[in-house]
């Protein structure tokens, strides 16, 4: 995001990051809702992607509300074993 976009957003906007995360024992549909549904459900999280076929989850989040290690903690809570991309997704 160039620096002419950053001015635009609003402040709420600003604190939003979004991260691909590679879960490793995602092979169904049904791990696609139990995914989506844990990470809906964390506070601060806007919008959850999952794409079944590459195993990747695309989340993006309030980072004033909620952060990387409490996403991947849910995660290992449902039983997936997820691999945070270093660096945020643009």
């Amino acid at each position: 995001m160039d620096k002419k976009n950053i001015a635009n957003l609003s402040p709420e906007e600003r604190l939003l990051e979004t991260h691909v995360i590679e879960i490793d024992g995602m092979t169904c549909d049904s791990c696609v809702n139990i995914i989506n549904d844990a990470l809906q459900a964390v506070d601060g999280v806007k919008e959850v992607r999952v794409d079944r076929p590459n195993r990747r989850v695309h989340v993006t989040y309030d980072s004033s509300k909620t952060n990387i290690p409490a996403l991947h903690d849910v995660l290992l809570d449902h039983g997936y074993r997820p691999t945070i991309f270093a660096e945020p997704a643009r």
